[in-house]
């Protein structure tokens, strides 16, 4: 039997934080290859409740990757590869179930958490609901309900302020892999060119590559302006299964992607947060902003203004 490839790269989280848009940019250097799965969420399956119980978590559950055959064909691919890696949000959340998993299939990986301003990472999230007609209620009535939907078993994406305690989690990879790096959403999002090359330095890889289409960000969210529209690019639709063979014909997959992501963000409209909700929250997250701040021995003040 021939031994698996498997991850030696894991973008552990966390969830609206710009993972997505993180795996696609360092998927495009010729020394790295990321599944082409995002979110295969093996590691969170093999230790956390299912099934999942909230609005169409059903669907979401589907795409899990479960069993140890089908992640080792994630991989199949990646043999000539310096950096072989995937990408899950959650995993940085459930630490305390995966990182056990981590040390049982992969041992000591190189792990990359992608962190970011909590309240607007709680906020992003439940416009994330709201764009894919998950959630009904306010972002204020989500926050009365959010443990009893944890207690209910609802996706990690319900869990509002909870993922947004980052200090707990972090310090647990830190003391548990030896090689961690920590990125903030805000450095990706402002100087994309400087914290990438400081990834394929953490990498191991060519630091000078250049990564195309930095603007393009990937899985926004917002309130659609056509439901009709969102659903048919993303949600799936009759009439796009029809189309689909024939599209593929005449456009490149990164064409069509391309394409897709941009008609997705003209279509979305962002949701404002109410200004009393907002200094709730950032009371509320204080103290772990500045134990964060502490172990990171990064300046997060601006999380606090």
């Amino acid at each position: 039997m021939t031994t698996p490839i498997l991850p030696n790269l894991l973008i552990a989280g966390s969830a609206k934080c710009a993972t997505s848009s993180l795996h696609k940019y360092i998927a495009q250097h010729p020394e790295i290859f990321m599944s082409k799965k995002k979110e295969p969420r093996f590691i969170t399956s093999q230790c956390t409740r299912l099934p999942l119980n909230g609005p169409k978590d059903h669907l979401v559950e589907s795409w899990y990757v479960k069993t140890y055959p089908e992640y080792c064909g994630l991989f199949t691919e990646a043999g000539e590869y310096k950096v072989i890696g995937e990408s899950s949000a959650d995993t940085l959340y459930f630490h305390k179930q995966t990182i056990p998993v981590i040390k049982q299939y992969l041992g000591d990986p190189k792990i990359i958490l992608v962190l970011r301003n909590p309240v607007k990472r709680a906020f992003s999230a439940y416009q994330h609901l709201v764009r894919d007609d998950r959630e009904s209620l306010s972002f204020e009535e989500g926050l009365k309900q959010e443990q009893k939907r944890i207690d209910d078993n609802w996706e990690l994406i319900y869990h509002y302020r909870a993922v947004s305690r980052y200090y707990e989690p972090v310090k647990a990879f830190l003391e548990n892999f030896s090689n961690v790096k920590v990125i903030l959403n805000e450095d990706l999002a402002r100087r994309p060119a400087e914290t990438l090359k400081e990834v394929f330095t953490f990498l191991g890889v060519d630091p000078e590559f250049q990564v195309q289409n930095l603007k393009i960000k990937h899985n926004v969210s917002g309130k659609p302006r056509s439901r009709w529209l969102h659903t048919f690019l993303f949600e799936g639709h009759p009439l796009r299964d029809f189309m689909r063979p024939v599209v593929r014909f005449f456009l490149p997959h990164k064409v069509r992607e391309n394409v897709s992501l941009k008609i997705q963000q003209s279509n979305l409209e962002p949701i404002k947060i109410d200004p009393a909700t907002a200094n709730l929250l950032k009371g509320e997250f204080r103290e772990e902003v500045l134990k964060l701040q502490d172990i990171l021995k990064k300046d997060l003040s601006r999380w606090l203004d």
